[in-house]
């Protein structure tokens, strides 16, 4: 209990700060430290910050530009007390017997430099790129500290501060209290006053005890169970029209842009929320539901929603990570009306947050997904509604404004916030990743949310489909990639799936284990706990997840002493595979063009299956073709063909970029196969490469002994160009409809000037010249058969013609196979199931053809094989 008397706490609380002062300052007295298992969601960081060089992706910070006379000292104490009460600021993280641990310092000197720009010649102009460098500089988890704060001095009275902290000690809800805290304290501390906040019931540690004892009731399996069933079939990853290809593996690369969206859409939502039984969160992430349908044609959506995870009143005061994220899925098929979208929102909604309290991570390790280092696993997409960091406008006696830099790292692919303002007005956030997304496109986005947001709100009885929309995400260069709805009836249907785990293999009879092997054995063995693990095995067949191919990684570079990324374990997830990495010191070399996908079991007999090349464009994602390569038949060998550059997008390629690339592919094909027939596949621009190959090789006399094409026009004349036309200019004027005024009358004045100013015929992206060729223009023609993989439904614009275009070209047949599902689920769960069996079964009556073949070449060479050797003799008798 405090002292009643005032001078008398004034002068405990000086002596004992004074004191902490002193000892944090002193070298002679040893910090204390206390270990805690790390929770599942820090485990988590922890893998991701391993998988490459250091980041600021998950770096979090809250700003205040503070007005008035600054007292620093105050300013530090309340900084060091804050330091004090919350231990996850005084955490660092390491491995300790193959486990990853929090390690909890007793004391943590808060430093608290100061930039002083008084003196500069533009304060206004310097304080935000340094306030940008400073909130951009990573943090190593292993040495920490993981929470730094600094002060910038503009003016006398103005300063800005600035606290930066790793993700994985902190959240969104830690922040709010770090701000609220950190308030309170430098009004006491400033006037000579105690800290007037209580000290915390526990800490960041006694609740990661806790989870781990919780994880072993019976609990925990109810909810995975629910979280099975929820997202069972659900598609892998969501692709937005306007969406640039994929790079191999996941970038951080970010921006963000956000816009008011004004009283009459905050009051308008509210009002509409109560009168359809609904929160304001429900209706929101509705509309963004639709926004997202509209941009990809995809019905069935996963979108994650973060929620607090503070589920007993001890956690609610302090700060960690304990933000827990929910999947909510809503499939948006059968053009349902607004309330009606609005009640599965809700059903959803309340479904998820009734099984909450299993970690995000412990389903992912549950469900199994198929890892990509591409996109983040089952959502990529994330929608959340939270209140401002900052509440108020006073900090002690100065007056408090919010200072925020805008993120550089975007660690999804799209992240919509609705932000409640301390006015409760809300604000639309879009936060995406660089390398998918332009930024014309997200503000369209932006814009498009707050049209449709007007639209729910004057008219909420209308289907989803007849609400106005700009369609930000409508471009007609990038059609060969677009999903058409597909018309799921349920989300909950059943799929028996094979497993493709055989258990442990044994290595080859005879065969010598090298140095490298034997290594990497005892340090599997020891991880996965499993005896008797062949060199053969797959890492993520028998158990491996990401948390256990950090560790692996981390193991095997402290036996070898060399630095490895742990996306290795991907690109080799065999003992055989990651051993001759390390002999080969290829770990760090780029893909060659040639990348075996599978490698077929060879059957003894000599006729082994002609291998399947996948010809991809440079740069596309090709997940699609590996998960292909599962489902072909055991002895079928699958090559990917992909070059590193050019990269191109928003124009064709040119004639000498196809022919160069059918070039390099046939070269890299014939490496591995030298003479026919081959066996093409391809999608998009990768058909356009794959048809150029084919051209080549039977100029040379090779036979192409098939073509197969998944869901993908000829690209000349195929567009019915005033319908095609019709389409464009609708979006166009949509699009233009929905600017400010004055931004009608900018593109007015942009249109006019180029319209006026064009002399060049040939200006352009080169679109319309690669859609519609002049006159001249011959179509190619081979004599390789085509097995086309198609949509039931295509565009309008398209021509009235089942084959696609390809009837026209190839000389061999034209075999079509419909498969209801979108453009990009064709070669995802479960449809990519059922292309590899069709596919499987036509490369294997290939291959019966040619041992005929070869059969009837040997009969009429050596007349004497059409009978054994038995009758051979009794003849020579």
């Amino acid at each position: 209990m405090l002292s009643s008397a005032k001078t008398s706490e004034v002068e405990v609380a000086q002596q004992k700060r004074l004191l902490v002062e002193l000892l944090l300052q002193s070298n002679q007295t040893e910090i204390q430290t206390e270990v805690y298992p790390a929770s599942l969601a820090q485990q988590r960081l922890w893998f991701l910050d391993q998988l490459g060089p250091k980041s600021a992706a998950y770096n979090v910070h809250f700003g205040l530009w503070l007005r008035g006379p600054l007292d620093m000292r105050a300013l530090q104490s309340s900084l060091q007390e804050l330091t004090n009460r919350h231990a996850s600021l005084r955490t660092v993280f390491r491995l300790e017997g193959g486990e990853l641990v929090q390690v909890v310092a007793d004391r943590l000197a808060v430093r608290l430099p100061i930039t002083d720009l008084t003196r500069s010649a533009n304060p206004d102009g310097e304080h935000y790129p340094l306030a940008k460098a400073e909130v951009e500089r990573s943090f190593d988890l292993s040495k920490g500290p993981l929470f730094r704060a600094r002060v910038l001095r503009v003016t006398n009275t103005d300063h800005v501060l600035l606290c930066t902290m790793h993700h994985i000690v902190t959240d969104s809800w830690s922040v709010q209290i770090m701000a609220k805290e950190l308030s309170a304290l430098y009004g006491a501390f400033c006037t000579q006053r105690p800290s007037p906040l209580p000290e915390p019931p526990i800490t960041y540690g006694d609740y990661s005890e806790w989870q781990r004892k919780w994880f072993k009731t019976a609990k925990v399996q109810q909810q995975l169970n629910f979280w099975k069933d929820e997202l069972e079939e659900a598609p892998a990853v969501l692709e937005l029209r306007m969406q640039r290809p994929r790079s191999s593996e996941q970038t951080f690369e970010g921006a963000s842009q956000e816009i008011p969206l004004g009283d009459e859409i905050t009051c308008g939502i509210k009002a509409l929320a109560v009168r359809l039984q609904a929160t304001p969160f429900m209706l929101l992430l509705a509309a963004f539901k639709i926004l997202l349908y509209r941009a990809s044609g995809q019905p069935d959506l996963s979108v994650g929603v973060p929620v607090a995870g503070r589920n007993s009143v001890e956690t609610e005061g302090l700060v960690g990570f304990f933000v827990n994220t929910l999947v909510l899925r809503d499939n948006l098929s059968g053009n349902p009306s607004f309330p009606d979208l609005v009640g599965q929102v809700r059903e959803t909604t309340l479904r998820a947050f009734a099984n909450a309290d299993v970690p995000f991570e412990k389903v992912v390790e549950f469900l199994q997904p198929e890892r990509n280092l591409s996109y983040n696993p089952i959502f990529q997409v994330m929608f959340s509604v939270i209140k401002a960091a900052v509440q108020s406008d006073t900090f002690g006696d100065l007056t408090a404004f919010s200072y925020t830099v805008a993120p550089t790292k975007s660690i999804l692919d799209l992240s919509m916030t609705i932000i409640e303002g301390k006015g409760g007005q809300f604000w639309a956030q879009i936060d995406h990743n660089t390398n998918l997304f332009r930024s014309e496109d997200v503000s369209r986005m932006l814009a498009d949310y707050s049209t449709l947001l007007k639209a729910v709100i004057g008219s909420p009885e209308k289907r989803i489909m007849d609400l106005p929309i700009m369609e930000a995400a409508a471009d007609r260069t990038a059609e060969c990639s677009l999903p058409v709805v597909s018309m799921i009836g349920s989300k909950r249907k059943t799929l028996t799936v094979t497993s493709t785990s055989h258990g442990p293999k044994p290595e080859r009879p005879g065969e010598p284990i090298q140095a490298e092997e034997k290594l990497l054995v005892g340090i599997w063995s020891d991880l996965l706990h499993l005896p008797g693990i062949g060199i053969d095995d797959n890492f993520f067949e028998i158990g491996g997840h990401s948390l256990l191919a950090a560790q692996l990684i981390a193991q095997i570079q402290s036996a070898t002493g060399r630095k490895i990324a742990v996306s290795a374990v991907f690109r080799a997830p065999t003992i055989r595979a990651f051993a001759q990495l390390l002999r080969d010191d290829s770990l760090a070399q780029p893909d060659p063009i040639a990348m075996k996908l599978h490698n077929g079991v060879h059957n003894g007999d000599g006729n082994d299956a002609i291998p399947f090349f996948a010809v991809a464009a440079p740069g596309v994602d090709t997940f699609g073709f590996a998960q292909l390569a599962r489902h072909l038949p055991p002895d079928q060998s699958t090559y990917k063909l992909q070059a590193s550059s050019p990269v191109v997008w928003g124009r064709p390629f040119t004639s000498d970029e196809l022919q160069a690339l059918a070039t390099q592919y046939v070269a890299a094909m014939r490496s591995a196969q030298p003479h026919g027939p081959y066996c093409l596949g391809a999608m998009c621009e990768g058909v356009l490469i794959a048809q150029q190959m084919i051209l080549q090789l039977e100029a040379e006399g090779e036979e192409v002994g098939l073509f197969t094409i998944f869901d993908t026009w000829v690209l000349e004349n195929s567009q019915i160009r005033s319908l095609w036309a019709i389409d464009y200019y609708m979006q166009r004027f949509r699009n233009f409809r929905a600017l400010s005024r004055d931004e009608q009358f900018a593109t007015m004045r942009r249109v006019f000037k180029r319209t006026t100013a064009r002399s060049d015929t040939n200006s352009g992206s080169g679109w319309n010249r690669a859609y519609w060729p002049d006159k001249d223009f011959q179509p190619p023609r081979f004599r390789a058969p085509v097995l086309l993989f198609k949509r039931p439904r295509q565009p309008f614009f398209y021509v009235r013609d089942p084959q696609m275009g390809w009837g026209s070209r190839s000389m061999g047949n034209v075999e079509t196979r419909e498969l209801n599902c979108g453009h990009y689920e064709m070669l995802r769960e479960p449809y990519v199931r059922l292309v590899g069996q069709t596919l499987g079964n036509r490369m294997e009556a290939i291959r019966n053809q040619q041992e005929v073949r070869s059969a009837r070449w040997g009969v009429l060479s050596d007349p004497s094989r059409l009978f054994d050797s038995g009758t051979r003799a009794e003849s020579a008798a």
